[in-house]
């Protein structure tokens, strides 16, 4: 690929230091420009993204954090069977924080690893107490200092409630990104590459990061999957280098 094609990306350097085309079957095949990916993404979430699930619905995030901690390890199918009592028993820290860690074990029991999970949000909901009067603060550095949030889930709260534009980088919009733009990592988990990341960020619409990023990620589960990706129904299919390579 011609490096006057990959200026599209706003990031050449970047591009052409850790990333390359694949095969020479790219050399008459062009990725979309950030905004043309954008709009197809938010466009597609808008028909057929998971837009009703309960904490997409939300601003509260307490209920946004939780979510983002319960659907570790587990389905997004799961999570809806325990997500509504969850918050019923405990709308906010603070009750969470008077719980007996038994009867939270109950609740997530149907996601598995339940002792662990109950007490890492037993440990969440008393440092929020005592740090933060049972709020959750909406500060990146903050979130990710309390108790298993970590990066991704700090970001999820961040642009859920207050419309960062931050990515949401998982090894499944990772995988999307590399099809897409025929770009590799050099490491073996392209989700934790920070060079990938700051890629990732250059590519979120200000105007919509949370249809960006949650299309993106339900885009990866129902389109771009890792195994028999639905290419035919890919509406950036005649953008997608993976595609490209695929038809020859």
């Amino acid at each position: 690929m011609e490096e006057k094609e990959n200026s599209g990306l706003h990031a050449p350097n970047l591009l052409l230091r850790l990333y390359r085309a694949r095969t020479r079957s790219y050399m008459d095949c062009h990725p979309p420009t950030p905004l043309a990916f954008a709009e197809v993404i938010v466009e597609w979430y808008r028909l057929h993204g998971d837009k009703d699930l309960p904490w997409r619905t939300t601003s509260n995030p307490w209920a946004v954090l939780v979510a983002a901690l319960l659907l570790r390890k587990t389905t997004v199918r799961q999570v809806v069977r325990v997500y509504g009592e969850f918050l019923r028993r405990w709308p906010s820290p603070r009750e969470l924080a008077g719980a007996a860690v038994e009867e939270v074990e109950e609740v997530l029991r149907p996601l598995g690893i339940e002792k662990v999970r109950a007490r890492l949000f037993k440990r969440l909901a008393e440092e929020l107490l005592s740090k933060y009067g049972g709020g959750v603060p909406l500060s990146l550095d903050k979130l990710r200092g309390l108790p298993g949030v970590g990066d991704y889930a700090a970001r999820e709260v961040l642009v859920a409630v207050a419309g960062a534009a931050e990515p949401l980088f998982d090894r499944n919009a990772a995988r999307v990104l590399e099809r897409v733009f025929g770009v590799r990592s050099r490491r073996q988990r392209p989700h934790t590459d920070p060079e990938l990341w700051e890629f990732a960020k250059r590519l979120v619409p200000p105007e919509s990061p949370r249809e960006y990023n949650f299309g993106l990620l339900d885009f990866a589960r129902k389109i771009c999957t890792a195994r028999n990706p639905k290419c035919t129904s890919c509406p950036l299919r005649s953008r997608c280098m993976y595609f490209c390579a695929w038809q020859r």
